[in-house]
């Protein structure tokens, strides 16, 4: 398959990302809407290529996320779903502004109160094979794993998530939309994420709101911009 065929979705969940997205990007047409919030058609210059790509408002958390990503693949059935957004990162671990390649995603916030509770997290577990996704990396990524859950991330559990699954960053949709997009649909996913803030295990000096809506709009930004060599280093 040539990389002219390629259908892509690029999926943008949280709405300080959606905004970011629509200030850079500029939508000539008038946005279209789903069930799940706005979305549009826009033509992105992949080297000598013009591509269609369909920007899609999720919304935020895991729920909106993974009944969104269903909803595109049913459809436009894309050959490739992308998820641009930010994230929370372990101090010590990524630095603000690190742009991660996620290769694993954890569902964190299933509670399981017996012996089975790691087959309950196994089974919401998605690994990606990477290997189509030519080297080196746009924007110096870096592969990380990804811990998701419902809620921000609460400093007491970096520690348990670093040791236990090695994730180096936190956010509220990958989770669900690897497992939808690829775990369940076979279809080829790529999550690329800014870190917007750093958390500190000790739980010190949290960022405040103004330093996370900057940091959305630097990632998002970065993330844009990088967008058409993603897309070339499927070619």
């Amino acid at each position: 398959m040539t990389l002219d065929t390629y259908q892509i979705v690029v999926l943008i969940s949280a709405d300080e990302e959606w905004r970011a997205v629509k200030e850079i990007n500029k939508p000539t047409e008038p946005l279209e809407s789903s069930p799940f919030g706005e979305w549009f058609l826009q033509v992105v210059q992949v080297q000598d290529r013009q591509l269609p790509v369909v920007f899609f408002q999720t919304g935020c958390s895991k729920i909106p996320a993974a009944a969104a990503t269903q909803f595109v693949l049913n459809k436009w059935n894309p050959q490739l779903i992308i998820n641009l957004g930010t994230c929370g990162g372990f101090k010590g671990k990524v630095k603000r502004e690190d742009i991660l390649l996620v290769s694993k995603t954890v569902v964190y916030d299933i509670i399981e109160r017996t012996e089975h509770y790691d087959e309950q997290i196994a089974k919401y577990m998605t690994e990606f094979d990477l290997s189509w996704l030519d080297k080196p990396y746009p924007t110096n990524a870096l592969q990380a794993t990804m811990a998701t859950a419902d809620q921000d991330l609460d400093p007491k559990r970096i520690t348990y998530l670093w040791e236990k699954y090695g994730a180096v960053a936190a956010d509220w949709e990958s989770g669900a939309i690897a497992y939808v997009a690829h775990k369940k649909n076979k279809t080829k996913c790529l999550i690329v994420r800014g870190v917007s803030d750093v958390v500190d295990p000790s739980g010190s000096k949290p960022s405040s709101e103004a330093d996370i809506i900057e940091g959305t709009r630097i990632v998002m930004k970065k993330l844009i911009d990088s967008l058409p060599e993603w897309i070339a280093k499927m070619a």
